[in-house]
């Protein structure tokens, strides 16, 4: 079987759901695929490991801010780098990421000639919630300009859940032969080495968290939107403390409203008890050796990765009903959805009850195996799309 060759587009390769995935994906190295990547922004953390294990990373020409603020406004000739990119590179398949300008880039690539053209939404709304005049201009293009030229160029249309999709596309989700559904899956078997350990309290330990530390974690940015957010967070957790003084909250992340957080933490009072270690570099351990549960009040999710991860690492998820049911109903043993009008005493109410659903990391883990989030079940599902749009299109150039 030939390799096909990928390349996806997205914003820049930092920690994110979307950017973890697709590194995930790339660390299995498929023999039959080569997967590369071409990005706005340079010298995303993920851009050293993604070459190391075989992949490409292409840089689109820098812009100044005032381009930037013309092109999301429509008002801008566009920059031809993406064009040289996809010329000389031969690709089967153009994959495009995120919410926003989907349809500008499949542009680009239909013009490039590229046969496989994907359209895959990961969100349910624009650049988290901001509104401003600009956003409002944006959402106007966003609704016709650009939904129009993703109808009329994207060989396939993906999202990672239903409400992702009529996001994108309206009413044609679900009544276009082109739309999927394709799920972010998540690698189990450091899910699976970290149970092996059991060694709670020693990981616990080097957080500084108190031996008998009863832990509420959640894993997320920290802006620059307040789409995670974290001040209802910390009006639960503050309920909580104040009913038992083992509570710990554990905020794994990081980004420019950091401080804000910060404040608001230490002007209750509950800075002793807060844990902030940063972003991450491993989840697995994080959310097995350190969490008793997992609370994720979002505004908005388009399908939550973390909250994939806490079902395989055995926690219980407390979250937002805005949600989508993609995840919270598919996992409905494993998630408790609540709407972000409870109060945070009623919140504090239903994270002390999923303190006592937690499961064995080995029962998590077989849930989501068994499920179509595994990081293989994911590729499987990409690959075979792939390659029955390039042999129907290969059909019908003959």
């Amino acid at each position: 079987m030939s390799q096909l060759k990928v390349l996806h587009r997205l914003w820049k390769l930092d920690p994110g759901g979307i950017e973890t995935w697709l590194l995930n994906l790339a660390r299995l190295k498929p023999g039959d695929v080569q997967f590369d990547f071409v990005v706005e922004e340079p010298g995303g953390r993920y851009e050293e490991e993604l070459r190391a294990v075989g992949s490409r990373v292409f840089c689109l020409s820098p812009k100044s801010r005032l381009r930037k603020r013309l092109e999301i406004s429509g008002l801008a000739l566009r920059s031809r780098s993406l064009d040289k990119v996809l010329a000389e590179s031969g690709y089967d398949v153009f994959h495009v990421h995120g919410e926003e300008f989907l349809g500008d880039a499949l542009t680009v690539a239909a013009e490039a000639g590229i046969p496989v053209r994907v359209a895959h939404c990961h969100g349910s709304v624009l650049a988290r919630g901001t509104r401003n005049p600009e956003m409002a201009i944006r959402s106007v293009r966003f609704r016709t300009v650009d939904r129009r030229r993703i109808l009329k160029h994207a060989t396939d249309i993906c999202a990672v859940s239903s409400e992702a999709g009529r996001f994108l596309i309206g009413e044609h989700w679900g009544t276009d032969s082109r739309c999927t559904l394709l799920h972010c899956g998540i690698p189990l078997d450091q899910f699976r080495a970290v149970a092996e350990v059991g060694d709670r309290s020693r990981y616990r330990g080097s957080l500084g968290i108190p031996r008998d530390g009863i832990v509420i974690g959640h894993v997320g940015s920290m802006g620059p939107s307040p789409v995670k957010n974290h001040r209802f967070l910390v009006e639960v957790f503050d309920a909580l403390a104040r009913r038992d003084s083992r509570y710990c909250l554990c905020l794994a992340g990081d980004g420019p409203l950091r401080p804000e957080i910060e404040r608001d933490v230490s002007r209750r009072g509950l800075q002793k008890r807060v844990f902030m270690p940063g972003v991450s570099n491993d989840v697995p351990a994080l959310m097995v050796g350190g969490f008793d549960v997992f609370v994720l009040p979002s505004f908005y999710e388009g399908l939550p990765v973390v909250g994939l991860e806490a079902v395989a690492a055995g926690l219980h998820t407390v979250c937002s009903d805005t949600i989508t049911g993609d995840f919270t109903a598919r996992f409905s043993g494993r998630v408790t959805a609540v709407s972000l009008k409870a109060s945070p005493s009623e919140w504090a109410d239903l994270v002390e009850a999923a303190l006592k659903k937690r499961v064995a990391p080995a029962e998590g883990v077989a849930i989501i195996e068994n499920s179509p989030f595994s990081i293989e079940a994911s590729l499987s599902a990409m690959v075979n799309m792939y390659r029955s749009r390039l042999a129907q299109v290969s059909q019908a150039r003959c």
